[in-house]
């Protein structure tokens, strides 16, 4: 039989991310969107989005990324749209910590493949990681548009990126990342209208 305990834990758990996407929902849609618009039209330009993060946010970058370069939904028939995720290649991250070291990482692939007038998104549920600072201190330094999504107060990134979605959550970084996924999923959909792949059978959440 199921531990009742557990079963209230579970059902706090999912509460808990239920209000916490709910508040972001309530606070931070209409921020949602003008990122959706800046990326739609980088896209439309022949730009390309990067993006990275660490640990679960790395997972989030490549999640997102794909979803882009292959499809988001099998009922839009789009062209693949170019995002990279800069945490896919073992060998640069290796490569890159040991000869640079692993706060610069991002920066040097940011450095490969950024142009002036692309986008770096950084993904940090602490809002502090310095591979992500730095990454996008560097992206400004080079005429490239900065979006980030962050946790708890939005830490020192969050003074430095354009646009921000902040999750106000730094218990654990698990709540936060769930948000993550979430606003991230939206705003693919967005970028997806915005560039007119979406016909009105698709308009459905």
């Amino acid at each position: 039989m199921p531990d009742d305990s557990l079963e209230g834990l579970v059902r706090s758990m999912l509460h808990e991310s239920a209000r916490i996407q709910m508040q972001v929902a309530d606070d931070q849609s209409g921020r949602i969107v003008e990122m959706a618009a800046l990326v739609s039209s980088v896209f439309e330009k022949g730009g390309k989005l990067l993006l990275c993060g660490n640990g679960g946010s790395a997972a989030d970058a490549q999640h997102l990324a794909t979803e882009l370069t292959i499809r988001y939904r099998k009922s839009v028939q789009r062209r693949a749209l170019p995002a990279i995720a800069l945490t896919t290649d073992t060998s640069a991250l290796t490569a890159g910590a040991n000869d640079l070291g692993y706060d610069d990482v991002f920066c040097r692939l940011a450095e490969a493949y950024g142009r002036q007038g692309d986008i770096l998104l950084g993904l940090s549920t602490s809002g502090n990681s310095e591979n992500v600072f730095r990454a996008i201190n560097y992206a400004r330094e080079q005429g490239m548009h900065t979006l980030a999504f962050l946790g708890g107060d939005g830490g020192r990134i969050l003074q430095v990126a354009d646009m921000s979605i902040v999750v106000p959550y730094d218990k654990a970084a698990d709540r936060v990342q769930e948000c993550h996924i979430a606003v991230g999923h939206c705003l693919i959909d967005c970028v997806e209208r915005l560039m007119g792949f979406c016909s009105e059978k698709h308009l459905t959440v």
